[in-house]
């Protein structure tokens, strides 16, 4: 099955790696085919210093 995911699904996840959509994100791999939009990587590489400050 596909998922189509957005950039706030990703930084929910990764800011929160406990809760549901992280537990999704991380652990659904073998069962899920992750879509996301192409600038998905632009963003995390655009916020990743906020992200790993607030991540602490």
């Amino acid at each position: 099955m596909r998922l189509i995911v957005d950039a706030n699904i990703v930084f929910s996840g990764i800011l929160n790696t406990n809760s549901k959509i992280g537990d999704l994100l991380i652990n659904s791999k073998p069962y899920f085919t992750f879509i996301a939009p192409g600038f998905l990587r632009t963003e995390i590489r655009n916020h990743y210093p906020r992200l790993v400050k607030i991540q602490g």
